[in-house]
């Protein structure tokens, strides 16, 4: 039997509320520094935890804040447990772990606004790392968005990344990349009008189908316009008695169906494209 060495036992043991326990303990810490002076003038070096400085100086700047005051209520909206086990929902555990992600995000987003703190610590660095080793055993990845100020949590898709790499409109990759994102389960008019929005940036494309693969063209439109997604067809003249009678369950999956063959017609057309290119340099290559 051959002897596993130290790094593949690591990786095979690896605990992942025992990891969330530790970033809990991490962000616990008093690891942001800032100087005040007291009443007789004299400087004195205080210390807050990220979580303290958020509530003090970052959540009232923040776009997505609402009508949170703090952290505790963002927790109390996301289930944040007491304790970390065995048996903590995934879901939940990917979403303390964004709410993390997005602390860190907005720590130096918001840097501007605490000029006056010291967070350039190896702390910091650490806690990062360890989000990051977290996120890869996870087989998830960061996916951030500037314009809203959020960072988002996707399960790693190698056919939506490579689409959303070769999409030129921002808002549409990150549409690309968001509806795998896990508050998305179960929500089908959010997934409706992303796979809208996909499909709607893509339509000249579909319109005009690479020969040999037009097939698929035909089923993804077919679909949009069948599917109670461009017209409503569970009433009036366009009803489909079969959609009538799917359960939000089936349409759903129907619906990750078609997102699946959106990307693979979008990959058709780039790989199409990356033929013809190779195809030419063959040409030259061969008139040597």
């Amino acid at each position: 039997m051959i002897r596993k060495n130290i790094f593949e036992i690591l990786k095979d043991n690896f605990n992942i509320p025992h990891e969330m326990n530790k970033l809990v303990s991490l962000f616990a810490r008093t690891i942001v520094s800032y100087e005040r002076e007291d009443d007789a003038w004299t400087s004195h070096t205080n210390y807050i935890t990220i979580e303290e400085l958020f509530d003090k100086e970052i959540i009232i700047e923040w776009k997505h804040r609402g009508s949170y005051l703090n952290c505790k209520e963002i927790k109390d909206k996301i289930c944040f447990p007491n304790e970390f086990t065995t048996q903590t929902p995934m879901d939940t555990v990917i979403s303390c772990l964004e709410y993390y992600y997005n602390l860190l995000y907005l720590l130096f987003a918001k840097r501007g606004h605490c000029i006056q703190y010291n967070y350039d610590c190896r702390e910091i660095r650490i806690i990062k790392e360890n989000c990051d080793n977290l996120l890869e055993h996870l087989q998830y990845q960061q996916k951030e968005n500037k314009q809203d100020e959020i960072v988002i949590l996707i399960p790693k898709n190698p056919a939506a990344i490579s689409v959303a790499e070769i999409t030129e409109n921002k808002d549409i990759a990150f549409a690309i990349l968001k509806y795998n994102h896990a508050s998305m389960k179960g929500d089908l008019e959010g997934k409706k009008q992303l796979l809208l929005s996909i499909a709607n940036e893509y339509e000249p494309l579909f319109k005009n189908p690479i020969d040999g693969f037009s097939d698929y063209f035909n089923k993804v439109t077919g679909i949009l316009n069948n599917l109670h997604l461009r017209h409503n067809n569970k009433s009036g003249k366009d009803q489909h008695q079969l959609v009538v009678d799917m359960t939000n369950e089936e349409l759903e999956k129907w619906y990750d169906e078609l997102y699946q063959l959106l990307l693979f017609c979008v990959l058709i057309k780039d790989n199409v494209a990356r033929k013809n290119r190779m195809a030419e340099l063959l040409k030259k290559l061969n008139m040597k």
